[in-house]
């Protein structure tokens, strides 16, 4: 019975961390190659806000088209964001990218990003 018992609790825990492992791979590439930039670094509340992203169809909106329009926003107000974005987009890390983003703009915001 423990043994049952022992499966499903590991099993659930496995199931948990594969479900937030896009927000955290969105987090890791995001502190990568946009916040940790020296002296161009921006973190992604403050960059919501200077997109003026106010809701989840906003943000939608800016992911179209490979996240072009993203890019094109951040280019005017920050170059070496925008750099770092196109960055994240060639290695495949849009998917996790927008899921972090959604996160943050939920509330859901680590502690590196206040």
């Amino acid at each position: 019975m423990k043994l049952k018992k022992s499966i499903f609790i590991a099993l659930a825990l496995s199931t948990q961390i594969y479900a937030i492992s896009p927000y955290i791979a969105g987090y890791k590439a995001y502190i990568r190659y946009v916040k940790h930039i020296p002296k161009y670094g921006i973190k992604a509340p403050e960059l919501l806000k200077k997109l003026n992203v106010k809701n989840e169809e906003d943000l939608l909106n800016l992911f179209k088209d490979n996240g072009k329009l993203l890019i094109e926003k951040t280019r005017q107000f920050n170059p070496k964001a925008a750099e770092g974005l196109e960055k994240i987009i060639k290695r495949g890390k849009l998917k996790q990218l927008k899921v972090f983003l959604f996160n943050v703009l939920n509330g859901q915001i680590p502690t590196g990003c206040v």
